[in-house]
């Protein structure tokens, strides 16, 4: 009878000492969405694979994880991707005018 009252004191202490006030997690906010910018579109490759880009006036190129893609540029307007290791990454290309386009790669098995 003791360890049964014991146990039911335990457990009404332990729900007690939740929190009223506790809710789920936040939604991410805007600034963290300003971290990952949404893709323009999506490219998906198979590990071995190649794909070329053509974006006017090319300026500037950035890629967000080495490991899984590669890119270089192939002329004036061309952006070749290579897929090196399943996973996803974000590549982002600017156009001489300063617009920025992005694509999220996706490299599969």
């Amino acid at each position: 009878m003791a360890s049964r009252f014991m146990a039911l004191t335990l457990g009404t202490l332990l729900l007690g000492a939740l929190p009223a006030w506790a809710e789920a997690p936040a939604a991410p906010s805007a600034e963290d969405a300003k971290e990952l910018p949404p893709a323009d579109e999506t490219i998906t490759l198979k590990k071995g694979a190649k794909h070329v880009l053509t974006v006017s006036g090319l300026s500037r190129v950035a890629l967000g994880d080495p490991s899984v893609a590669d890119v270089k540029t192939t002329g004036v307007d061309g952006v070749e991707v290579s897929a090196l290791k399943a996973g996803t990454t974000t590549l982002m290309i600017w156009s001489g005018d300063g617009t920025r386009r992005t694509w999220r790669i996706v490299v599969k098995r």
